[in-house]
């Protein structure tokens, strides 16, 4: 089931190639599943590759799931065959159902096999579902996280910028005030430098007045 789901996922995300005989032979099928009108549905933007991939996954796995004895895949089957031969539907229809009665196929096991093969189509798209949910849990959510703490990280890194940023222009502020203190500082001790060496000088000049007047005054 494991190696189905991924298969099924991976019409749409990637996964690692796997190159078993199985999954060559999917990819190598004489006749594929046609999809009808899709490409004529305005919603639908598809290419020609992705449609084709669409059309082999289908009808590799109707190949899987085919029930015994003639039914709705062998009708379908030589329906396109004869396609080319037989353009209209409703002729071909009619031949293609007069053949198949031959080998015991009636309109009621035509119709049963038919929804049958619908359960099948709608049993692999919930499988689809599931293994896109697992997928996205993995991938998407797990990248959300990331993304969600990066982004935490983003703005506490911010905050810390801006209160750095806040430090650094109020210790420019200190700083400034602290440059004009030491100017005012340096000023006011020049100041008094130069007022104590005059007041000094002026000391000493007396003391020596009054030496030479004791000297010739006694």
């Amino acid at each position: 089931m494991a190696n189905f789901l991924k298969k099924a996922l991976g019409l749409f995300v990637e996964f690692e190639p796997n190159e078993s005989s199985s999954s060559k032979a999917e990819e190598n099928l004489a006749q594929k599943f046609p999809l009808g009108n899709i490409k004529g549905q305005p919603a639908v933007a598809m290419s020609e590759a992705d449609i084709d991939k669409f059309e082999q996954h289908f009808s590799a796995l109707f190949e899987r799931s085919n029930l015994p004895g003639p039914d709705y895949f062998e009708f379908w089957k030589m329906m396109e065959t004869l396609e080319a031969h037989v353009p209209d539907e409703k002729t071909r229809m009619a031949a293609v159902f007069a053949t198949l009665s031959v080998q015991g196929l009636n309109k009621q096991k035509l119709l049963e096999t038919a929804a049958q093969y619908k359960t099948i189509v709608e049993k692999d798209r919930a499988d689809f579902e599931k293994a896109a949910n697992e997928k996205a849990l993995a991938e998407v959510q797990g990248r959300q996280q990331q993304l969600s703490d990066l982004e935490k990280k983003v703005a506490q890194n911010a905050e810390t910028i801006k209160r750095l940023t806040e430090e650094i222009t109020a210790a420019q502020q200190q700083m400034g005030q602290m440059k004009a203190q030491i100017s005012e500082q340096e000023q006011k001790i020049a100041g008094s430098r130069q007022g104590y060496q005059l007041a000094c000088n002026a000391m000493i000049n007396k003391i020596e007045t009054d030496l030479q007047k004791i000297q010739t005054s006694l």
